[in-house]
This record gives C-alpha cells, sequence and structure tokens, in this order.
C-alpha cells in the first residue's frame, strides 16, 4: 500500500482512534505499582502515542506531497530524471550534478477530473542551486492528444505562497482548460511552486535565483514535451513571487520572455542575503538594474490591487525599450488566489507572448 494511498491514510487514522481508544479502557485495568503495571501501562501510552503521531504524518505527508513513495521516504527511491543538454545522461560523469525531477502523488494531484488535463506533484532537486523544492505540474488535455504528439508546449511557471489554494480556490487548472477549450489560450503547461529565498543567489548560501532560472527550466524541459527556450516560458507571481517573476523577466529574458507580476516591491529583498555587499543588494534591486543597466527584450504585466503601489509606478515608469510594460488592475487581493474574475485576462496576456516549439 503506497505511502501517500488514500485507503492508507484513512486506515492509519483508524488505527490511531483505535489505540487512543484502547489505551482509555486498558490503562485502568493495568493500574498499581508493581513493574508489570508500569510497564504494560508505559507500552499504552508510548504505543498509542506513535500510532497517533505516525497517523499525523502520513496525513499531512499525503496532502502537502513532501514525500512520494517510501522509497522517496527512505532515500532509496532510484526513479530520478537526469538532465544533460544533448548527451546521454548514463554516459556523462556529470549526469549526477544536473537538476533533476521526482515524481511524485498525492491527493490534490489525483483530485483533477481527466477531462480537464493532468495534475502531477513532483519534487525538484538543484544541485546547481542546492534547492530542493515540490511543486505541481500542469498538463492540460491537449498533451496527450495526436495532433500535439510533435508539438513543445509552452510553459508557465507560477510562484506563489499558498499553491493549495491557487489549486483549489482559484482552480487555476480547470480555468487554464477552459480557456484552453474556448482558444481564448493556447495549450499551455503550467508549474505551480512556492518562492524559495527571496529569489536570490545568496553569496555561500542557497542560490535560489539560479534554481528558478535554470534548475527548474531544466527538468521539465527534459521531464516533459515543452519548450526548451525563451519565446516558450513565462511566469507568473504574487507578493514575493511576483518580484521573483518580473526578475526572471528582466535578467534570464534568454529563458523568460514574459512575466506577469503581482508584487509589494520590487526593491531588493530585505534580509542577510547580500554578504553585507552593497553591489549585490543593487543588483537584486529591479528598479536600480532598469536605471543602471542596459534594458533587456522583456514584456512585463504589472499587476495591482486597487491604486499600484509607488514601487509598481517606478517599475513601469523605467520600463523603456526594449521592456515592455503593461498595466492591469485586478478586483481582488494582491494574493493570486483572489484573482477568480482576472484569472482569464492574465492567462491570455501571457498566451500572447509564448510560442510553442515544433
Amino acid at each position: 500500500m503506497g505511502l501517500t494511498d488514500g485507503p492508507f491514510v484513512v486506515l492509519l487514522g483508524i488505527l490511531g482512534l483505535a489505540a487512543f481508544v484502547a489505551c482509555v479502557i486498558l490503562l485502568p485495568r493495568v493500574a498499581g505499582g508493581g513493574p508489570r503495571q508500569v510497564a504494560s501501562r508505559a507500552g499504552l501510552v508510548v504505543g498509542a502515542q506513535l500510532l497517533v503521531v505516525f497517523a499525523i504524518l502520513v496525513a499531512v505527508n499525503s496532502s502537502f506531497g513532501f514525500f512520494g513513495s517510501w522509497a522517496d521516504m527512505l532515500g532509496t527511491d532510484k526513479s530520478k530524471v537526469k538532465v544533460v543538454s544533448g548527451a546521454d545522461p548514463s554516459s556523462s560523469p556529470a549526469a549526477a550534478s544536473q537538476p533533476s525531477l521526482r515524481p511524485s502523488s498525492d491527493p490534490l494531484s489525483r483530485s483533477l477530473p481527466p477531462k480537464e488535463g493532468r495534475l502531477d506533484a513532483v519534487v525538484f532537486h538543484g544541485p546547481r542551486s542546492g534547492v530542493t523544492a515540490p511543486a505541481y505540474v500542469y498538463l492540460p488535455p491537449q498533451y496527450s492528444e495526436h495532433a500535439y504528439k510533435h508539438r513543445r508546449l509552452p510553459v508557465v511557471l507560477v510562484l506563489t505562497a499558498d499553491v493549495h489554494a491557487a489549486i483549489t480556490h482559484l482552480r487555476l487548472p480547470s480555468v487554464a482548460a477552459g480557456q484552453i477549450a474556448g482558444h481564448t489560450v493556447q495549450p499551455t503547461v503550467y508549474v505551480l511552486m512556492r518562492p524559495v529565498g527571496a529569489c536570490v543567489d545568496a553569496p555561500g548560501g542557497q542560490q535560489a535565483d539560479t534554481f528558478f532560472a535554470e534548475d527548474v527550466p531544466m527538468a521539465v524541459a527534459a521531464s516533459y514535451r515543452v519548450a526548451h527556450d525563451g519565446p516558450g516560458w513565462g511566469v507568473l507571481g504574487d507578493a514575493d513571487g511576483g518580484y521573483c517573476a518580473a526578475k526572471l523577466a528582466l535578467e534570464a529574458g534568454d529563458r523568460f520572455t514574459a512575466a506577469a507580476s503581482a508584487a509589494a516591491s520590487y526593491g531588493a529583498p530585505p534580509g542577510e542575503l547580500y554578504g553585507r555587499s552593497a553591489a549585490i543588494r543593487s543588483e537584486n534591486d529591479l528598479l536600480w538594474r532598469l536605471s543602471h543597466r542596459p534594458p533587456p527584450p522583456a514584456h512585463l504585466l504589472v499587476v495591482t490591487a486597487g491604486g499600484a503601489t509607488a514601487s509598481a509606478q517606478q517599475l513601469t515608469a523605467l520600463a523603456k525599450p526594449p521592456v515592455r510594460a503593461d498595466s492591469l488592475t485586478v478586483t481582488g487581493g494582491g494574493a493570486l488566489p483572489t484573482w477568480q474574475r482576472d484569472l482569464p485576462a492574465v492567462l491570455k496576456w501571457l498566451s500572447g507572448q509564448l510560442s510553442p516549439e515544433n
């Protein structure tokens, strides 16, 4: 029985409840001060607690997809997808250091109706960046259709703190499937994950920017039939993910050609991320970069809720050709899961900037 299988989770929950009830019923029967009674009471309490805690941990893992299988949890799963551009991974000594994507499974990934496509729970491993992170990959129905078997679909990387709500409350996969069916949006793959490390390559630390700019695209392109280069990749984000979305388009235009971004600030993220280097901090300040560096060929959609923030206004004002900046005010809040009314417009804008590969 699989680690994330629903029947296994339910069975553990029943066993945990039964162990608790048994503990309550049997404890009075082993009352007394003798060694046997003390050992019996300790065994009942410890055994019941261990079973209940294990049931809770399995339920949490099933919901969030930290481990997809027993082998994944125990470290014996060898089913990683190795990425070596233009070479057979088994023939390269550097294959073990390449980004990988490990398939997983959880109730959320299994809840999408087949007519709306497929939702894969995955775990990214980025040896270049030092980042390991869970994610979901949404594949539209067209991905499996014969008419698209020779086409590499465009990809949108979605960065939001509440991935679960983006899938269940915002229903991004379902909305995308409807837009694709209505020919408003081209068939597109969506990779949904949380932003990590403020999207900054910290000196001597975690290389979060490298993770999103290099590790994730390489692993996805090696594991799925998707576009390899910039014209086929876009990014959508809110809050910290919104800053990261704009940064990827402005710094890695060869990988991300367009970004829809809703961020409170486009300055350098706060915190001890820069090794006390003012130069590194400045390079991570998108407003500073637009003022002091040659503008890249990037297309931005600056999303705001209500009135535009000063930082969003500055970003739009500083965007000079070949940077293009459009604006959109959404009726929800600044968080992606509240964009029910405006999500179709955002997906349509992104789709209009991306190109598949034949």
